[in-house]
This record gives structure tokens, sequence and C-alpha cells, in this order.
């Protein structure tokens, strides 16, 4: 690679800060317009189209992730490293929602919605309504892809905020790990380390989740190191692993086209 790595980390980081300061009014309005288009159509049939899909997908994504030993396409790092330096800020707006809603929002959450309501709405409905929207016919240029990921931010931030609400009242075990740490390690060892990794799956699977489970034992040696801190780390592993799997084998590929 002939730029400097850090100076693309730098210019990400300003790339999303400048997003952040004007995206709000951008979302607000085209938000308004994705909810006239779903007025439109039938939900239920929508639903049941998109059902089959998944189960035709759902094998080819298995395909996908259990293959951990053949050579790895080109890789681009600096697509690697912006699609999982967002699903990190996607997380800690899912991070700060629960804080939100378990900590600040709970007097008031109550008088709007119950535990049970915000249940089904938090792992039924916000998932169907996300699974919708990424499967809304939107060309692929820049506006959209910005409009994309800073909605799934807000998305992201409300699955937090129900969450936090959910488990407002439930005395935890211990602090849960930071989930965003795993795609951090994902988006950042690849970038610096790619003339180690080359062509190696084997070598980029262990140094990413590896290298994101160690970053989850440091900071659990500060918050509270316990077994079900340990698993839920190693859960976020596997989950990185998985979504690893899908995104070097799309790379460069629009991941929800129809």
């Amino acid at each position: 690679m002939t730029s400097n790595p850090m100076d693309n980390v730098i210019q990400l980081i300003n790339q999303y800060k400048g997003e952040f300061e004007f995206g709000i009014s951008e979302l607000m309005k085209h938000a308004g317009a994705i909810i006239n288009f779903t007025s439109k159509g039938s939900t239920y049939q929508q639903f049941n189209i998109y059902h089959q899909k998944l189960l035709k997908q759902r094998d080819e994504m298995l395909i996908k992730i259990r293959d951990t030993h053949s050579a790895l396409p080109d890789l681009d790092t600096i697509k690697l490293l912006n699609a999982f330096t967002w699903m990190a800020i996607m997380l800690l707006g899912l991070s700060f929602g629960a804080i939100l809603g378990g900590i600040l929002f709970p007097p008031f959450l109550e008088f709007i919605i119950s535990g049970t309501d915000a249940a089904f709405l938090a792992y039924f409905v916000l998932p169907l309504t996300v699974y919708y929207f990424l499967h809304l016919p939107m060309e692929i240029i820049i506006n959209n892809d910005l409009f994309r990921r800073h909605l799934l931010f807000l998305f992201a931030t409300l699955e937090g905020l129900l969450t936090g609400y959910i488990f407002s009242n439930k005395d935890l075990i211990s602090a849960p790990p930071i989930a965003a740490l795993t795609p951090i390690a994902i988006g950042l060892i690849p970038h610096f380390g790619s003339t180690v990794i080359g062509n190696d799956r084997v070598k980029l699977i262990s140094l990413t989740i590896g290298g994101g489970f160690i970053l989850h034992l440091l900071v659990g040696t500060i918050i509270s190191l316990s077994l079900p801190y340990l698993l839920l780390a190693a859960l976020y592993g596997f989950i990185g692993f998985a979504t690893l799997q899908l995104c070097v084998n799309n790379i460069g590929k629009d991941p929800v086209s129809p």
C-alpha cells in the first residue's frame, strides 16, 4: 500500500465526524420518504417474499462462513476498515442507548410502554424493520450510503434504548463487554498488518478475532472479569468471525442487493 495506514484512519475519523455534523437533517428528510414508501405496500406480502429469500440465502451464507481454508480474495483493507469501523460506531450507539434506557429514562418510558411490549419491539419489530429497510430499492451512491449508514445507527441506538429499559430493573451479575471492541480489532488489524496476513485466511481470522478477544480480556481486568463476561466476549468473537467471513467474500458488492 502506498498511503500511510494512519493517514487513512485519521481521514476516516474526520469523514465520520463531518457526516455526524450535517447528517441529522438529511436523515429526517429521507426517513419521511421511507415511511411514505412503506405505507403504500403490503407489509405481510413483502415479509413472505423476504422469508423465502432468507431461506435460500441461508445455505449460501453458511458455506461462506464455514470456508476457513481457501485463499483470500484480493482484500481491500480500506473498505474493510470503513465497514467495521462503522459497525463499531453503531455498537457504541447501541451502548449509549442502553445507558439512556436503563439508567436515565426508565421512569419516563414506564408511562409509554411495558417491558413486554419493549421486548416485542426490540427483538421482533425492529429487526424486521431494519431488514425491510435494507432491501428497499436504493441506488448505490454516496448520499444513499450516508443515509443508509446513519439510519442504521439510529436503529442501533433505539435497539439499545429498548434493551436498556428491558433490563433496567434486573440485577446483572457483572458489566457486559464493550461489543465495539471486536469490530474495531477486525477493522484495524488487517489495515495495519496486511503485509503479514497476505492471502492467508487463517491468519486473518486468528489475528482479528484473537486480537478482539484479547482486547476484551484487557478491558475485563479493569471492569469486571467474570464467567458471563467471558461467555459474552466469546459470543461477540463468533459473531465477528461470521461477519468477517461474509464481508471478505462479498467485498466490493452491495451486501443488501436483491
